[in-house]
């Protein structure tokens, strides 16, 4: 049976404890059974084994890992392995040189033939589908996998949308809102069902632009720990809307590095005269709530 994402961020939460008490042996140990556990997440998990060596001084062990993620034809957007302070002992090596070229052209490979993908789960049959986007950096599957409990699924139709910008191996953002609105609106995402748009982080954000977007039939849209980073952008959005009734929740928790961005858009929000229910966590920081089940299914109601 394949290994769920969430098992793979309980062994990526141990790995970094066991890291911080000083546990290399340990942490190298599961690290080294995980490769074939997760065998898609190898460029992750072979990053990780480099930083523990580098912090054991072992340079010939850092570079030997980050080789062997290449020669298992998996890659990382260059950027994340030199700008790894971690990493720093070996950045200045030729060997390390190489495999930041060897990575880069493979990177560049996957982002130009890099397409939105749709992932669906739950029931067919149900009147109400989800359209749901990822957090930055992350993917549909993985995203779903966090999201759909099995009660979820028996009750609602999800349409997972990944986006086709690429940032590393797996790992997709949304950075440019044109390319991710032509992402979404693709007729593979439509659906007569769909009435509720929901996201995470950076899909949160791109997820409240869609529904004020002019032509938007979304009726609802839920915003899990949104960063609201550009405001401007999104106030371009709220002032030309045209919807006549409005249903926006946002969901965050007052330990986010977020919160302070939602508390200075609310004041925007009311400016256009849109009501806004916000639901702060007390304690949460930038994840996924406990009670998430409750509350989606609370505010689709």
């Amino acid at each position: 049976m394949s290994k769920t994402f969430l098992e793979f961020l309980n062994l990526q939460k141990s790995a970094i404890n066991l890291i911080k008490e000083e546990q290399f042996k340990e942490a190298i140990s599961n690290l080294e059974t995980a490769k074939t556990i997760f065998p898609n997440k190898i460029d992750r998990i072979g990053h990780w084994l480099s930083g523990i060596y580098c912090i054991q001084n072992n340079k010939e062990k850092a570079l030997s890992e980050l080789k062997e993620v290449l020669n298992k034809g998996s890659y990382w957007n260059p950027a994340i392995l030199k700008n790894d302070t971690d990493l720093s002992i070996i950045q200045d090596s030729e060997e390390f040189a190489e495999i930041i070229h060897k990575s880069g052209k493979l990177y560049n490979f996957h982002k130009r033939n890099s397409s939105s993908v749709l992932h669906t789960v739950g029931n067919d049959e149900s009147e109400t589908t989800i359209t749901a986007l990822h957090w930055k950096n992350s993917n549909a599957l993985d995203f779903s996998e966090q999201i759909v409990t099995d009660n979820l699924k028996e009750r609602y139709l999800f349409s997972f949308v990944q986006s086709s910008q690429l940032f590393s191996n797996g790992c997709y953002h949304w950075d440019d809102y044109d390319v991710a609105k032509t992402d979404i609106e693709r007729p593979h995402s439509k659906s007569n069902k769909s009435n509720i748009i929901f996201g995470a982080s950076q899909g949160a954000d791109t997820a409240i632009k869609m529904y004020f977007e002019l032509n938007s039939n979304y009726d609802t849209v839920i915003a899990l720990v949104p960063t609201l980073s550009n405001l401007d952008t999104m106030e371009e959005k709220l002032k030309k809307h045209q919807k006549t009734k409005v249903k926006l929740v946002i969901i965050t928790g007052d330990k986010d590095y977020f919160y302070h961005n939602v508390m200075e858009a609310l004041p925007v929000f009311e400016k256009y005269k849109i009501p806004c229910k916000l639901i702060v966590i007390e304690g949460m920081g930038h994840t996924i709530p406990d009670n998430f089940e409750e509350l989606l299914e609370e505010n689709i109601k």
